[in-house]
C-alpha cells in the first residue's frame, strides 16, 4: 500500500472542518474491480473533494469529471481513477449542528487542535520515514545499508590513504671495527661479510702454501657492496684454510613498524599523521645517498588522509640517526565511505552483475572492489575486435580486480585488465592579488588549489584551462589568473579514454 503524508496544515484544516463545518473524511481502499463506494454517515449533503494516489504521487480528482455522487455513494467514471490498492480520502459535510464557531488563532479551539496536529504531523514523519526506508531510491544511511543487504552487497568502508616516504641523512654514519672475521675458501670468488653496511676492507690475511700473508686490496680481492670477491690471477688462501678480514661497518640505523611521521601546521587539527608498515634498515641507494623508501599508511580514514608530494616532513618522535623524512611522491589512495548515490547504483546493478550479461555489471563489480577510485572505464570491443572488453581502473588489488572479472565475465568473453596510462603535467599561471595580500601565502594557496583540481581527475577527464582559473579565482584575495598553460601550451589537454592526467609541477607567478 502507498503511503501519503499528511502536512500540519491539512492535518489542522481536517480537525478544524469537521468539529465546525460538519467535514467528515473518510479513507476507503480502491480497487480497480470496485468502481462504488459508500459512504459510512448517511444523508451526506455533499462532497468537498476527494484525494488520493495517481503514479504514486498525490492528486485531486474532480467531480464530474473522474467520478459522481448520488444516493450517498460515489462512483468512479473511466477519466483518471486512483493507483490499484492504494488509498484515497472522501471529505463531505453532514448535516450536524455544532455550536463551535470560533476558531480564530488564539482560541481554545484553535490551540487545542493545532497542539494536536503537531503531534500528528510528527507521527505522520516518522511514519513517512519507515516508509521511505523500505526502498532503494529513498532509503538512506543505515536503512540503505539494511536495504542493499538483502542483494548480499555491503557499503564499501572509507580507505586509508597508502604510500611511501623516504627516510634519510645528509652525513655517513658513523663508524664501527669488524674485527678478525673467520671465513672458510673453498674455492667460490666471493664471500658475504656478516656485518653489512661495508665502509671498507682494512685487511685479509691468511696462509698461501704453508705460509701466513697479508693479500692485497686491488690485486689479490676487492670490496663487491657488503663481501669480499677474490680476483682471477690473484692470491688466493689454500681451499679449506681460514682467512681473517678486518674492516669497518657504518652505525646501522633502523627504523621500526610503527614509527610516525606527519605534515606540519600550526593547528594540530590540521597535521595528517602516518605509520610505517614495517621494519627497516637506513642504507645507501643507488645514488650514493643514505635514504630509504619506507611504505606508509594514513592513521586516518578517507581522503582527509590524502597528502600531496613534500608534505610529510616532520617526525614526531624522531629516530636516532634519521636527518629528515619526506614524501617524495602524492598519497591519494585514501577513500571515503561509498555514498548513498553510488551505494544504489551499485545495488542497481546487482543482478545484471548476477546474470553475467552486461558491460555495467563488469563495471559495477569493479568499482565495488576496496581501494578503487574515481571511474571505471569500459571499451567494449578496443579496435573493433568483439568478444574483447578492456576494464580501465586506478586503485584496489590488481590481484582482486581479476578475480571479480572473472567471476563476472560473460562465458566467450575475453576482459583486458589495464591501469590508465599517466599524462604528465606541468602547469604554470600568472595570479594576480589585492593589496595588502600576503603574496608567499597567496602563491601556496593557489599553488594548493590547482592540484586540489588536478587530483580530482578521473580516467579519461579533459583538463580544462577554465577549471585551472576557477581554482585560482576561488582562493580568497586573487583579483585574476591569467596567462594559463599546460605542458608550455595555451589549450586544453585532451584525455583518452585510457589515460588520466596527472601533475608533475605547477609554477604559480605573481603579477608584479
Amino acid at each position: 500500500m502507498t503511503f501519503v503524508r499528511k502536512s500540519y496544515n491539512d492535518i489542522v484544516d481536517s480537525i478544524l472542518s469537521q468539529i465546525t463545518r460538519g467535514i467528515v473524511n473518510e479513507k476507503f481502499e480502491y480497487v480497480a474491480v470496485r468502481p462504488k463506494y459508500r459512504l459510512e454517515y448517511p444523508g451526506a449533503q455533499g462532497i468537498v473533494k476527494v484525494e488520493g494516489t495517481v503514479n504514486g504521487a498525490r492528486f485531486l480528482f474532480t467531480k464530474g469529471i473522474d467520478f459522481t455522487f448520488s444516493e450517498n455513494s460515489i462512483e468512479w467514471l473511466d477519466k483518471t481513477r486512483p493507483d490499484n490498492h492504494t488509498p484515497f480520502t472522501v471529505y463531505y459535510t453532514i448535516d450536524v449542528p455544532t455550536g463551535i464557531t470560533d476558531v480564530n488563532p488564539g482560541s481554545v479551539t484553535r490551540n487545542i487542535v493545532e497542539s494536536i496536529a503537531i503531534e500528528l504531523d510528527f507521527l505522520y514523519a516518522q511514519m513517512n520515514q519507515v516508509y521511505n526506508s523500505s526502498y532503494i531510491d529513498t532509503a538512506s544511511g543505515k536503512a540503505l545499508d539494511l536495504v542493499v543487504a538483502l542483494l548480499g552487497i555491503t557499503r564499501k568502508p572509507a580507505g586509508f590513504a597508502a604510500g611511501e616516504v623516504t627516510f634519510g641523512r645528509n652525513k655517513e654514519p658513523g663508524l664501527t671495527e669488524a674485527p678478525k672475521e673467520a671465513l672458510i675458501f673453498d674455492g667460490k670468488g666471493k664471500y658475504q661479510l656478516k656485518s653489512g653496511l661495508v665502509e671498507g676492507i682494512k685487511s685479509v690475511d691468511g696462509e698461501v702454501d704453508g705460509s701466513r700473508i697479508r693479500f692485497t686490496e686491488g690485486t689479490d680481492y676487492r670490496l663487491m657492496g657488503d663481501a669480499i670477491a677474490w680476483m682471477p690471477g690473484g692470491r688466493h688462501p689454500n681451499p679449506g684454510s681460514v682467512y681473517y678480514v678486518d674492516y669497518s661497518v657504518y652505525e646501522k640505523i633502523a627504523i621500526p613498524s610503527g614509527t610516525t611521521v606527519s605534515t606540519y601546521s600550526r593547528n594540530p587539527a590540521n597535521v595528517k599523521s602516518f605509520r610505517t608498515t614495517r621494519d627497516v634498515t637506513l642504507d645507501r641507494n643507488a645514488e650514493g645517498r643514505w635514504e630509504v623508501e619506507v611504505p606508509v599508511v594514513a592513521l586516518v580514514p578517507g581522503r582527509e588522509g590524502n597528502v600531496f608530494l613534500g608534505s610529510i616532513n616532520v617526525m614526531p618522535k624522531p629516530v636516532p640517526g634519521i636527518e629528515f623524512v619526506i614524501n617524495k611522491h602524492d598519497i591519494l589512495s585514501g577513500s571515503d565511505v561509498e555514498s548513498d548515490a553510488d551505494l544504489r547504483e551499485r545495488a542497481k546493478r546487482a543482478l545484471e552483475k548476477a546474470g553475467k550479461a552486461t558491460l555495467r555489471s563488469l563495471k559495477s563489480a569493479v568499482q565495488g572492489v576496496e581501494g578503487v577510485m574515481g571511474e571505471v572505464v569500459i571499451i567494449d570491443q578496443p579496435d573493433g575486435v568483439p568478444g574483447i572488453i578492456q576494464i580501465i581502473a586506478s586503485g584496489g588489488d590488481p590481484r582482486e580486480i581479476e578475480r571479480i572479472i572473472d567471476d563476472t565475465r560473460s562465458a566467450g568473453i575475453h576482459v583486458e585488465f589495464k591501469r590508465p596510462t599517466t599524462v604528465m603535467l606541468d602547469i604554470r599561471l600568472m595570479v594576480a592579488v589585492e593589496k595588502g595580500v600576503d603574496t608567499a601565502d597567496a602563491r601556496a594557496r593557489v599553488d594548493l588549489a590547482v592540484r586540489n583540481y588536478l587530483g580530482t581527475l578521473n580516467i579519461g577527464d579533459d583538463v580544462m584551462i577554465s577549471r585551472i582559473i576557477e581554482a585560482a579565482l576561488s582562493v580568497a584575495g586573487v583579483i585574476d589568473a591569467r596567462e594559463v598553460t599546460i605542458n608550455d601550451k595555451k589549450d586544453n589537454v585532451h584525455i583518452r579514454e585510457d589515460e588520466r592526467g596527472e601533475y608533475r609541477t605547477v609554477e604559480v607567478f605573481l603579477e608584479a
